[in-house]
């Protein structure tokens, strides 16, 4: 559970503002786009962010977010007195509303404990006296993140146009990482892969990414492997093919300085993919159970591949598409 929020620094008053994250890191970062939705409507007021770890990271990274407080409760437990201290800690903020983004009980708990007057939520699962600013419609928003953003609505009927998420980073925070952790900027064109996804049916097979990293690597580009721990493994078999570099055992923050070094970016439908269209990032995203239209980012720098008419198996995904597909996207960006 965590203690004070961190982020750009704080301001007390009752006009500062909360959004309610949610599930994995691609989820969180849908709420990016809520924000910008809540700062163009309230211009001023501080936004900060409930989420999960390592989430919070991200927070610095975020222009229209403040600060981050984290709730690190296991799924499938309540734990309420880590959610009652937590309320507690928050009540200091003097938030005037509060954009719950789950429509379950759960996730209602804190801001209804911190006393926070107005909560805006979807209807679902009786929490009539959990969120007190009812939104309808959601099963009208096309995809994901356009049901995230529509709790921005003043109501159900006004036009609505989606802005997609956004992140930045600082010039002089990304040289500092270029020359801490490459010795500066790279010196050829960079393209990262992110191979990993949150479950097995979501990931195109490793020696797919093997063979495009290989592709690029003959082209004289820098070939990046980016995600976490359990992405490892899968990194180890595309240095077997191609030379790579392995950015697997890396915080989140770093990812971000990784993304943004980067001039081309390929992964599955995962956090990363949409961290990398947050950042503005030329990318390709591998869709078979999901689609682009539905779960993906909304960034227009974003393109999807997907299996022949009638499979959802990404492994009929060829190593030939996806190639095309990153040349189209290079040749956007030209």
């Amino acid at each position: 559970m965590g203690g004070e929020p961190t982020g750009r620094g704080q301001s007390g008053g009752r006009e500062a503002i909360l959004i309610a994250g949610f599930g994995g890191i691609g989820d969180h970062v849908r709420c990016f786009g809520l924000a910008r939705h809540v700062a163009q409507q309230f211009p001023g007021r501080p936004i900060d962010f409930l989420c999960r770890s390592p989430v919070d990271r991200l927070v610095p990274f975020v222009p229209d977010l403040r600060a981050a407080f984290v709730d690190d409760t296991p799924h499938g437990r309540l734990g309420l007195a880590d959610k009652i201290r937590l309320a507690r800690r928050m009540r200091e903020q003097r938030y005037g509303r509060v954009y719950v983004v789950s429509r379950t009980v759960k996730a209602a708990l804190i801001p209804f404990l911190a006393g926070i007057p107005e909560r805006v939520g979807w209807l679902g699962e009786g929490r009539v006296l959990l969120i007190n600013r009812m939104r309808t419609g959601e099963r009208d928003a096309p995809g994901e993140t356009e049901k995230v953003c529509a709790l921005a609505r003043a109501d159900g009927t006004e036009p609505f146009c989606c802005l997609p998420p956004r992140m930045a980073v600082d010039p002089q925070a990304l040289a500092q990482w270029q020359h801490m952790a490459l010795g500066g900027a790279p010196s050829a064109p960079v393209f990262a892969i992110a191979p990993g996804a949150y479950n097995l049916v979501r990931q195109w097979p490793v020696e797919r990414f093997g063979a495009v990293a290989r592709d690029y690597a003959a082209r004289g580009w820098q070939v990046w492997v980016l995600g976490g721990p359990k992405e490892r493994e899968m990194a180890r078999a595309m240095a077997a093919m191609a030379p790579v570099r392995d950015f697997t055992d890396t915080p989140l923050e770093a990812a971000v300085h990784q993304l943004a070094s980067a001039n081309l970016f390929l992964g599955n439908d995962s956090g990363m993919l949409h961290m990398a269209g947050a950042l503005g990032i030329r990318s390709v995203g591998l869709f078979g159970p999901t689609a682009l239209e539905v779960t993906g980012p909304r960034n227009p720098c974003v393109a999807g591949v997907r299996p022949p008419p009638g499979s959802i198996d990404l492994s009929e995904i060829p190593t030939a598409w996806v190639l095309d597909a990153l040349g189209t996207v290079q040749a956007q960006a030209a």
